[in-house]
């Protein structure tokens, strides 16, 4: 168990381990571009097994990192309640399901080119 670095386009998967301190994306040794850095809960799927790495390209694509994903978020009195994790999907049918779905708990990633520092 531990964080992942994959390279979707060349279906490789190294572990990084659970050193929260030496988290670091890399460079795929296949084809040289950047590879993504996913938590422990992405299982990658055998590397021929294109269907499944459709999905994993879709939910990437679509926001949805393998983070965490809640069935339920209450809000009361100011307190925030998460209740019930949500597998991921294994086929395109569940995901397109799952991102409609739960798209308020997708990762917003922030574009770094519209900074002006």
């Amino acid at each position: 168990m531990g964080n992942k670095i994959v390279c979707l386009d060349c279906r490789k998967t190294f572990n990084q381990g659970t050193d929260f301190k030496d988290r670091r994306e890399g460079v795929c040794p296949e084809c040289g571009k950047g590879m993504l850095l996913l938590p422990h809960l992405f299982k990658p799927p055998r590397k021929n097994d294109d269907k499944k790495w459709d999905v994993v390209k879709y939910l990437i694509d679509n926001g949805f990192h393998y983070h965490h994903v809640y069935e339920n978020i209450e809000h009361r009195n100011g307190v925030i309640s998460y209740q019930n994790y949500v597998p991921y999907p294994d086929n395109i049918r569940d995901a397109k399901e799952f991102v409609e779905k739960y798209q308020a708990q997708k990762v917003k990633l922030i574009d770094k080119s519209s900074d002006n520092h």
